[in-house]
């Protein structure tokens, strides 16, 4: 029997809703309470402040209807400072076929306190992820080796997300820089690869966000969305 188990912690900052982080698991019955207690300690001791609201959601989830992928294959590119980065992130735009890196650049570099991901039409260059305030956020995943959680792998994490995130059928292409002030590095994904890019903004930034590319020819936003929200998927290195 396995659990799905999820977590997200906020603080009212001058009467808005700050969004502190967030984290889950897909364990067995057994590792249950352990989960729970590790993704408590994260959301009351994190990089962007103390939580003054936690919340950690369990379900039962049916093993049946979970599906089991592979891992990105994974480079890095090294870089000194941030501008470069963003420079290294244009390019490898440029070379999947985006005809305009720099509007996905500005969305990504502009986006402030989202707990979701931006979708964007390839085409059109229309937001898609409907509620463009808190965006579509990709759930119900988890790495088949971790079960540590109790400090966050920010590598890790984020190939898990990537990778579930590429295996969506009319999703591209990712971008992402973390709102963690503490972690500078970023990562553009395609369907074959998760390439980091190591400064992508300032140590201390506490802005951060992710942008899918979504490519309107190869599946509904509906079925998009669904999948990214609600499949369940274990991912293997």
């Amino acid at each position: 029997m396995k659990y799905s188990v999820k977590m997200r912690a906020s603080k009212n900052n001058n009467k808005e809703n700050l969004h502190i982080g967030g984290a889950e698991s897909i364990v067995d019955e057994e590792d249950l309470l352990n989960i729970i207690n590790s993704l408590a300690s994260r959301g009351l001791n994190h990089s962007r402040g103390q939580a003054d609201f936690v919340n950690i959601k369990i379900n039962k989830v049916r093993e049946e209807d979970i599906i089991n992928i592979r891992a990105l294959k994974t480079k890095t590119i090294e870089v000194d400072t941030k501008e470069e980065g963003l420079v290294v992130m244009e390019k490898l735009l440029n070379s999947m076929g985006i005809e305009n890196p720099q509007i996905v650049i500005d969305l990504l570099i502009n986006t402030k306190n989202m707990r979701g991901a931006i979708i964007l039409n390839i085409l059109s260059l229309e937001r898609m992820e409907g509620d463009l305030d808190k965006g579509v956020r990709v759930t119900n995943m988890d790495f088949a080796s971790r079960r540590d959680i109790s400090n966050k792998n920010h590598f890790k994490e984020a190939l898990c997300l990537a990778t579930k995130t590429l295996n969506a059928k009319a999703i591209i292409g990712e971008v992402c820089i973390s709102d963690d002030p503490d972690y500078v590095t970023g990562y553009l994904a395609n369907k074959k690869e998760y390439i980091r890019i190591t400064k992508l903004k300032e140590r201390g930034d506490l802005n951060g966000g992710r942008v899918f590319l979504y490519d309107p020819r190869l599946d509904t936003i509906e079925n998009t969305i669904d999948y990214l929200k609600n499949q369940l998927v274990i991912v293997h290195e």
